[in-house]
């Protein structure tokens, strides 16, 4: 009887767990993956459903894929050993497959995944530390932002008003600012700086458009370049003590600065300087006078643009750390939308006086979407330099950003046909000064002695 009880008593203990695999098979934690394509009847793969109701929608799904990858790219680079460590504990206190460990074992990286995310330090191999990895970013939204623009290219019909596809960047950004957690898994918050900043971003843009046709496009885009770079090292050198660094030389920053605009001023006058060099300056300069009209305006417009430009990401300096970083992305495409839809309505109906709402081609709300996505991802990627681990002070991460003219020149020359001649080594030669100042400020900019 003893025997049978003890038999009995066996059969109602709950079953043993299965032992914890090993540390390098254990599974990583659970992130946003994009769906393998289905099987076809075949055996090959199927390619991904694209939509077929016209160039609008194809945009679309094209901007969407980009976040995707972008957004993977994101978790799996950005996640550090701490971060894993808190994933693990929670799958394990949820009751997922993985067992809560000692620290030590809990936060172990394996060599395969360390490539990605760093050692323990946070470090990350194969870019030589996190500074370099920072500008690399910094270098990234500068190609975003001097890319952006083309979209406005892509629609086969006639330009869209540009105002009202400033109205239509302004929807990209935000459509895009809410996908950002989705793919990224960062907290969904608002805040109040976050607003601010894409508030900025709108009266920058409108300023663009009001500067250009009074002042040209070439003098506006140099006037706002340089002022935006000023503005931006300002904050980064001089501003509060949320936004700034300490310079590591003074005098050094200042020169490097000064390269930086001298490398603007001749990216953006490539054609004036080399017709000038060539014989041929003073009939270009009668035509552009006559161009011109209220040039006074257009300038004192572009000098704004530079304003608001360069002081977009100074609101993010004063979120508190819980809500920084990519969790107040949303809320700056929430003030982008809000303030770009206030600004079209009121050009729309009070300066053009059009009683109905403007008619806008498929194409073309495919073109601005995507041009306010393109332009979203240069920003995500300098909040990214700006926030930890890596840190990168504002006064050098935003005039790098500014330099997107450089990439914008590229396209112009190589894509559009649009410089040619002596003009591209003229160009090369406003590169080469850029570089110069980058690497100044990054030696003794803000910032860099720390």
């Amino acid at each position: 009887s003893r025997r049978s009880s003890r038999s009995a008593e066996w059969l109602l203990l709950p079953p043993a767990r299965a032992p914890a695999p090993p540390e390098h098979r254990r599974p990583m934690p659970s992130m946003p993956l994009l769906r393998r394509p289905a099987q076809g009847r075949g055996g090959g793969r199927r390619a991904a459903r694209r939509p077929q109701s016209g160039w609008a929608d194809s945009a679309l799904f094209g901007a969407a894929t980009t976040l995707a990858f972008c957004g993977r790219a994101l978790t799996t680079t950005f996640t550090t050993p701490g971060a894993l460590c808190r994933s693990r504990v929670s799958q394990s206190a949820s009751g997922g497959a993985l067992r809560a460990a000692a620290p030590s074992a809990a936060c172990r990286v394996p060599s395969s995944r360390g490539r990605r995310i760093g050692r323990r330090a946070g470090a990350v191999p194969g870019l030589g530390d996190q500074a370099t990895f920072a500008f690399a970013l910094a270098a990234l939204s500068s190609v975003f932002n001097g890319t952006f623009p083309v979209c406005a290219r892509l629609p086969a019909g006639p330009p869209l008003d540009p105002v009202l596809f400033n109205g239509l960047v302004c929807v990209g950004v935000f459509v895009s600012s809410l996908l950002l957690p989705v793919i990224t898994g960062a907290p969904l918050v608002f805040t109040a700086g976050g607003l601010c900043g894409g508030v900025l971003f709108v009266f920058a843009a409108l300023f663009s458009f009001i500067a250009i046709p009074r002042a040209g496009l070439a003098t506006s885009q140099a006037v706002w370049s340089c002022s935006a770079i000023l503005v931006a090292f300002a904050w980064g050198a001089f501003g509060p003590a949320e936004v700034a660094a300490q310079v590591a030389d003074l005098a050094l920053s200042l020169g490097a600065l000064a390269l930086l605009v001298v490398g603007a001023l001749v990216i953006v006058n490539c054609d004036t300087i080399a017709a000038r060099l060539g014989g041929s300056g003073a009939e270009q300069q009668a035509d552009q006078q006559e161009e011109a009209s209220d040039r006074t305006t257009g300038i004192a417009s572009a000098l704004a643009v530079g304003l608001f430009g360069g002081s977009v990401l100074v609101p993010f300096k004063f979120i508190p750390p819980e809500a920084a970083g990519l969790a107040a992305v949303p809320s700056f495409g929430l003030g982008a939308l809000l303030a770009g839809i206030a600004v079209t309505l009121a050009y729309w109906k009070g300066i053009k006086g059009e009683k109905g709402l403007p008619s806008i081609a498929a194409d073309n709300l495919g073109a601005g979407l995507l041009s306010g996505t393109v332009w979203n991802l240069g920003n995500v990627c300098s909040i990214i330099a700006q926030s930890p681990p890596y840190s990168l002070p504002y006064g050098i991460a935003y005039p790098i950003l500014q330099c997107a003219l450089f990439f914008g020149g590229l396209l112009g020359i190589y894509a559009f046909n649009e410089i040619r001649g002596g003009a591209v080594n003229v160009f090369w030669a406003g590169a080469l000064a850029l570089a110069g100042g980058i690497v100044g400020l990054s030696l003794y900019g803000p910032g860099a002695g720390a």
